[in-house]
């Protein structure tokens, strides 16, 4: 099977695993910023590519604002985009775990929303 990734895991540092822990309704989301920052910087390097706390974490070597500045738009957009199918999404909470899913997702997974206090 063909790795969507394949590109962006020969990017990163040699201190980190290439490892990609994403749901696949993200999968858009970090293509096209892959492809935003590889124009911004093309030696640019990743260390870790995950979900964390319903939120998809981008972290690089690269000191770069205009770098920054684009993943923290892809972060904001993971928050609104369901990492399972892609959908609109929220965020959910099921015991102490949070993903942002739709609301078909989230009844599948037991997930129900999660309301900021």
């Amino acid at each position: 099977m063909d790795d969507p990734f394949d590109h962006i895991r020969a990017r990163f540092s040699r201190l980190y695993e290439p490892y990609i822990s994403i749901g696949k309704g993200w999968y858009p989301l970090l293509l096209e910023l892959d492809a935003e920052l590889t124009t911004i910087d093309p030696d640019l390097r990743y260390a870790q590519i995950k979900e964390k706390w319903g939120e998809l974490r981008v972290y690089t070597t690269s000191d770069i604002d205009v770098v920054r500045a684009a993943i923290h738009r892809a972060e904001a957009k993971s928050r609104i985009t369901c990492e399972s199918c892609g959908a609109a999404g929220s965020m959910c909470k099921r015991g102490s775990w949070y993903r942002t899913l739709c609301e078909s997702c989230a009844a599948e997974s037991n997930y129900v929303p999660h309301q900021a206090r």
